[in-house]
């Protein structure tokens, strides 16, 4: 698709008043709404996207504390430039051999990322000795080789199919207007990448905390993530083997994660599929050892649980499960706001393609 591409430095010449801090926005409730009225039929294209997204972080970095500190601080150093007007495009920004990181400030990343500073000062020399960040003196550099473990091509193909399916939805509405093409969703994301990724990030980093202060480590969420995804497509199938219709069919967001994760307690599901710890490590790039490791801790918190089959599924039971509900339910409230940027930046917004 060739579209001229224009540089944000040469818009904000032509109009001094541009100010992203200023936008104006669709109704966050209306777009909510939205979502929630049509979680089953969206639900499936967003957990792809975050699958293929988080299932990547390990598959590259065989570590999730080392990759939240880079995007960190990676998105400290975009919300910087944006200060000054700076932004790039993803050819512009994955161009650059180094990438010039912010001031470190180990309080600052224990705090907000839920890591020891021990552990974050041991992270950073870790990712020294990889190569993917350089210092010189007091300044930390983002390397090219970090750079290329990073680039998001396939996310932002997956996250523009899930944007583009709930535009078409929101188009019914006169106030959102005409629904919006995947093709012209991804133009938008890699023209001005610093500026949509970044909000992205920021949905993201508190997402990724939150789950790790739920269940210790994020390896035992992302586990217990694709046991819940393998029984979202059983679910799926139940609905659709009943013939329900589809204004039937849908499922609110408040009951759509204790559906699914109720389904392994059900009297007429006790014959489902589960999924091994084989497939798990497969899927995820987590070693089979730790995740048999992770398996036993959570079985032992009694919200997985194992059939005869040895597969796993998850329960309705146990502590956990009540904050994992709570969770899932702030995490659709941030996945609409997140929503509600990207579609009044495409909209409303002075940026064009």
């Amino acid at each position: 698709m060739n579209k001229n591409f224009f540089h944000l430095s040469e818009i904000l010449r032509k109009k001094n008043n541009f100010n992203l801090n200023n936008l104006e926005k669709f109704d966050n409730n209306e777009i909510a709404k939205v979502l929630s009225d049509n979680t089953l039929s969206l639900m499936k294209h967003w957990i792809k996207f975050q699958q293929e997204w988080i299932n990547n972080i390990y598959r590259k970095f065989k570590d999730y504390d080392k990759y939240i500190i880079l995007i960190y601080l990676v998105s400290k150093s975009w919300q910087d430039d944006s200060s000054l007007f700076k932004f790039y495009s993803m050819n512009e920004y994955y161009s650059k051999k180094n990438i010039k990181l912010p001031n470190i400030n180990l309080s600052e990343l224990s705090e907000n990322l839920k890591i020891p500073k021990e552990t974050i000062r041991r992270k950073l020399v870790e990712l020294e000795k990889q190569s993917l960040i350089k210092r010189e003196g007091q300044k930390f550099f983002l390397s090219q080789s970090a750079l290329n473990l990073q680039k998001p091509e396939n996310s932002i193909k997956n996250i523009s199919i899930f944007l583009e399916k709930l535009s078409v939805l929101l188009s019914a509405h006169d106030w959102f207007g005409s629904s919006i093409s995947r093709g012209d969703i991804e133009l938008y994301f890699k023209q001005y990448y610093t500026i949509f990724w970044n909000r992205y990030f920021k949905l993201q980093i508190p997402f990724l905390v939150r789950w790790k202060t739920i269940f210790g480590d994020l390896e035992s969420f992302v586990i217990w993530g694709n046991m819940g995804i393998n029984q979202n497509i059983n679910l799926e199938k139940i609905v659709k083997e009943a013939d329900i219709k589809s204004n039937n069919s849908e499922i609110k967001k408040e009951q759509y994660i204790a559906n699914i994760i109720n389904m392994a307690d059900a009297e007429v599901n006790k014959s489902m599929h589960g999924i091994n710890a084989s497939s798990i490590a497969e899927i995820s790039s987590i070693p089979r050892a730790t995740v048999i490791r992770k398996l036993n801790k959570l079985s032992k918190k009694k919200i997985i649980k194992r059939n005869k089959k040895l597969e796993y599924l998850l329960t309705g039971q146990g502590i956990l499960n009540e904050k994992i509900k709570a969770n899932y339910l702030i995490n659709q409230k941030n996945i609409a706001l997140f929503i509600t940027d990207v579609f009044s930046l495409i909209k409303k917004s002075s940026l064009k393609i």
